[in-house]
């Protein structure tokens, strides 16, 4: 059963006549105040051998001499349950499942290789029902985004070599195929330019722009070139 808790300003109690505490002195069903001036009421109260920890409904916090209560950064992040007050998605972005994984994404990118996502939900979360599906999901994020295009500058520093530089490479493979008439080859390098662009979100309105004008291009190419190789096949035939 959902249970809804009203937060008020610290001028809003004085207006209910709701009697409040400072939160480290709260009991459950007492109201506390929180370090930046909200009321809410104390929902659980958990004592432990050498600390003493208070929940309220908008999040944790253990009673010691640093420790501070806040409502205004959790309401930003959306934490409400945790001690910390930094968004899910932060928490887990510093987690080392997290760093292992996007560390085996970028191997995969820069390989050339498709992308395993099973391996990669092994890496991160081999107790899910669907791993790959859980590493999808992560992947979605913009913290890990960011964690990725921040990873690939790093592995291509140690290899001596830029972004662009890596682009113009991936570019002469596409320009060879195409001289060979090879559309499966073309169609390889467009995929690894769409790959690559789109874990660059720092760059997001260039990247656009150039991922677009450049795929389409090759796309058509593409399709040129396979119109192209089926009209000899059939003049061969005829």
């Amino acid at each position: 059963m959902d249970v809804t808790y009203p937060i008020y300003t610290e001028q809003e109690a004085i207006n209910r006549s709701i009697e409040y505490k400072t939160w480290q002195d709260c009991s459950v069903g007492d109201y506390g105040i929180s370090d930046d001036g909200y009321v809410a009421e104390c929902v659980k109260r958990t004592k432990y051998k050498k600390q003493t920890e208070m929940q309220f409904p908008f999040g944790r916090a253990w009673i010691n001499g640093s420790a501070r209560l806040l409502y205004e950064p959790r309401r930003d992040s959306g934490n409400y349950d945790g001690v910390s007050t930094k968004s899910y998605e932060e928490i887990e972005s510093q987690r080392s499942r997290t760093k292992n994984t996007v560390d085996v994404y970028v191997r995969m990118l820069l390989n050339g290789g498709p992308i395993d996502w099973l391996q990669l939900g092994k890496t991160y979360r081999k107790d899910q029902k669907r791993p790959d599906l859980t590493a999808k999901r992560l992947f979605k994020s913009e913290k890990v985004k960011r964690m990725v295009d921040k990873r690939i500058d790093e592995a291509l520093k140690e290899r001596g070599i830029n972004e662009g530089e890596v682009l113009d490479v991936i570019a002469d493979a596409i320009a060879i195929a195409k001289e060979k008439k090879d559309p499966s080859n073309m169609l390889k390098g467009a995929e690894t330019f769409v790959r690559i662009l789109d874990m660059l979100p720092k760059k997001a309105v260039q990247t656009d722009t150039m991922q677009i004008d450049m795929t389409s291009q090759i796309l058509n190419d593409i399709e040129k070139e396979e119109k192209r190789v089926k009209l000899e096949q059939k003049k061969e035939l005829a």
